[in-house]
């Protein structure tokens, strides 16, 4: 196919501008409103000189990549799922860190894991069968334990939140949870909860399952970091803290969202602080919300602005009605310290927030998040990478497979099968032997 810049590209252009001024357009009442809200109530912080006076700690990130469809054979696919972490530790003084020596039990490379998975998309318990071995091969718990024990977290949480004493209640099995969730009016499936092909969802094929496993994998890794007992202060991941949960029911249906969960309860123990960073999110109309801010404050400021929870009590933004920002049990922020960047969005794990964060004392609290991005702020002056926390890059770059190494990779294991005397012209993908990729 050949593309020409003519005047019917042109007016394809125009089209999709015309459509995007529009929607603006079309939500710009509540927008206007919003944004009020919002410069009302942002904000500004002067940031830490690069070298200070401060109690260093230690940090982690981890992100996650790999290759889909490795190889390819009729309806079984074979996936590489790799996850890269960064941990360093600060020196105030000198205005850098110094990489920690860690070795997570999981790491399969110094600073990372690779798996590879086969699984027969359109054979849906056999999919279920492997997801659940990878969690108990990867995350080192029973996959559902770790289900019951979200839930049970959520129940009484549900409970506390409508001013219920939840000192007393006791769930200890599945009868108990049944029967406390009624109670609550936590809805729930009517399925057995160790059949999760009957509740959960069944990601698409192709990509859907991919992503499961990787987020997977990445959790995994991120547990095995806070199993190292090095004591950790942000343990930072890519991505948001939202959950798949469907309308008129409390249950989440994806497994990462438990494993989400349960890696939030278990660093909570350890005193470290899930904090996870989307570099693109579908927050409405924040590439607006940078402009704006900018206008109003005459120049680029470094700033940030907690976004109203109904777990809080709060009044949701009119933009986000009908959507699950900030998500169940957590706390969301948008934040800009570069004008280089544009806004992203962070959530915090909502019980480390309330308790390290959160104040009857709302000067307090402010100072109390002021403090903590000022931290995250001096995290992100890496001039690379500059208004986004190195640590995050760096374990980008560290999970990050390429198309060559892809190919590398794939050719490395048709090599494998062929000494093992198959034919490797079954594991060559029909479009690469025609030479149409």
């Amino acid at each position: 196919m050949q593309t020409f810049f003519d005047s019917a590209l042109e007016a394809e252009f125009n089209k999709i501008y015309e459509k995007l001024k529009k929607l603006e357009r079309k939500n710009d009442d509540e927008y206007q409103s919003d944004l009020s809200f919002l410069l009302e109530h942002f904000r500004i912080f002067e940031p830490l000189d690069t070298t200070c006076q401060r109690e260093d700690f230690s940090v982690s990130a981890i992100d996650g990549s790999g290759a889909s469809d490795l190889i390819k054979l009729n309806n079984i696919s074979v996936h590489l799922i790799t996850a890269g972490f960064s941990a360093d530790q600060t020196d105030f003084k000198k205005g850098t860190t110094t990489e920690l020596d860690i070795r997570p039990e999981i790491s399969t490379y110094p600073n990372g894991v690779t798996k590879l998975v086969l699984i027969r998309e359109d054979e849906e318990l056999e999919v279920w069968e492997e997801i659940t071995n990878f969690v108990r091969e990867n995350y080192g718990k029973e996959p559902k334990e770790i289900v019951f024990d979200v839930l049970r977290t959520m129940i009484l949480r549900k409970m506390e939140n409508e001013g219920k004493d939840i000192s007393k209640i006791r769930i200890k099995n599945t009868f108990e949870l049944l029967h406390q969730a009624k109670l609550a009016g936590f809805t729930l499936y009517n399925k057995p909860l160790e059949k999760f092909h009957e509740w959960m969802i069944s990601p698409r094929p192709q990509t859907g399952w991919y992503d499961q496993f990787r987020e997977i994998l990445e959790y995994s890794l991120a547990f095995s970091i806070l199993k190292t007992n090095k004591k950790i202060k942000y343990l930072f991941i890519d991505g948001s803290m939202n959950m798949l949960i469907s309308k008129n029911h409390n249950q989440p249906r994806l497994i990462s969202n438990y494993l989400l969960r349960d890696l939030c309860t278990e660093a909570l123990k350890r005193d470290t602080c899930v904090v996870a960073v989307s570099k693109t999110t579908t927050f409405p109309f924040i590439y607006k919300i940078a402009q704006d801010v900018r206008n109003h404050l005459k120049g680029e400021k470094k700033w940030f602005f907690r976004v109203p929870s109904k777990e809080l009590g709060e009044t949701p933004l009119r933009l986000l009605e009908g959507k699950s920002i900030p998500p169940e049990n957590a706390i969301t922020y948008l934040f800009h310290f570069s004008a280089d960047l544009p806004v992203l969005r962070i959530d915090f794990d909502l019980d480390w927030w309330k308790k390290n964060i959160h104040s009857e004392d709302k000067e307090k609290e402010k100072e109390r998040e002021v403090e903590m991005f000022k931290e995250i702020d001096w995290l992100s002056r890496d001039v690379r990478y500059h208004g986004y926390l190195f640590d995050l890059a760096f374990s980008h770059f560290n999970a990050l497979i390429t198309f060559k190494e892809r190919d590398l990779i794939a050719d490395r294991l048709i090599d494998f099968f062929t000494e093992k005397g198959e034919d490797p012209r079954r594991y060559i993908h029909p479009r690469k032997r025609l030479g149409l990729m």
